[in-house]
């Protein structure tokens, strides 16, 4: 089953199709036309015998209806050498099938998750054929631009989530995570939570807690502001009435744990629904952006609990 820190750069790609060629452009200097219309293309290819290649993402630079230049883009987490050897097979067939299936120009780039993996993986492929060299274009988070403004995030929220864990060793980290906060209100709501786990999975353990201090400052900060809040936290608060927040609470906090993908048992729904305690309430809201089982939100007060029985 495909990874999180495999489909989230696809997703952000697809979600920003003319992002790949300004990458290819501005960071690999490869001649990649600057064309008025790109669009998410075909990703897979039919063969001869039964069977089809699956690519990552095509994307189609066109004019009018005619294709122009198409970029395939893989995500590339791994370099063992089982992996090197599928790609050396499969890579250069993308390249030249989606050339045949198109007509025009293709280049093949791979986003991978550091530099040395980035560099494995850009080893030049013999084809088999006399001077045919097939060489994959690659990068990585560190190698592509911080994203440390808010125009910039603005401008460019996709960037500043790819980029964000090459850049988190340094002084600019602060400045990167809050901007990543920044890109996610430009994104889709329904996808927000994956893209906090995404980010989740790339901070260092070392830097964990200073994320999670960043995401709950943003969730506060924004609640009147931005969907981002308001996916976050309890919508009723504005009524002033206190059963209204907490119901409201309640339902983000269940929420939250379900749109993760969390398993919410029956003991842990009742709990967070039949508690009124406010402070106890966002205490586990916090908490549901970041536990990986729902049972957690409760912490020791579950061992205690259980340590009663």
């Amino acid at each position: 089953m495909p990874s999180i820190r495999h489909e989230i750069p696809l997703q952000l790609l697809r979600h920003r199709p003319e992002l790949a060629p300004q990458i290819a452009r501005a960071v690999l200097g490869l001649p990649v036309p600057d064309l008025p219309c790109w669009r998410p293309g075909p990703e897979t290819v039919t063969l001869l015998s039964p069977g089809e290649l699956h690519l990552d993402v095509v994307l189609v630079g066109a004019t009018a209806d005619k294709p122009e230049f198409a970029i395939v883009h893989e995500v590339q987490n791994s370099c063992g050498t089982s992996e090197l050897e599928r790609i050396a097979l499969s890579w250069p067939a993308y390249v030249t099938h989606v050339r045949q299936r198109l007509a025009c120009p293709v280049v093949l780039l791979a986003f991978c998750p550091d530099e040395r993996t980035a560099r494995k993986v850009a080893a030049p492929v013999e084809a088999g054929h006399p001077d045919f060299v097939f060489r994959p274009r690659t990068y990585w988070p560190g190698i592509l631009p911080a994203i440390t403004t808010v125009a910039e995030a603005d401008r460019w929220p996709e960037l500043a989530l790819l980029s964000a864990p090459g850049h988190l060793g340094d002084g600019e980290r602060r400045s990167v995570l809050e901007m990543v906060l920044e890109a996610m209100q430009h994104l889709e709501p329904d996808l927000r939570v994956h893209y906090h786990d995404y980010i989740s999975k790339c901070v260092p353990v070392r830097y964990r807690k200073e994320w999670e201090e960043l995401v709950a400052i943003a969730i506060e900060n924004y609640h009147w502001e931005s969907d981002f809040a308001r996916e976050h936290q309890a919508i009723g608060r504005a009524e002033g009435r206190a059963e209204g927040q907490a119901e409201a609470l309640s339902g983000s906090v269940l929420r939250i744990l379900e749109r993760r993908g969390l398993a919410v048992g029956e003991t842990v729904r009742a709990r967070v629904t039949d508690c009124s305690d406010l402070a106890q309430l966002t205490r586990w809201l916090d908490l549901a952006l970041v536990v990986d089982s729902a049972e957690k939100i409760f912490g020791d007060e579950a061992d205690l609990r259980q340590g009663s029985d």
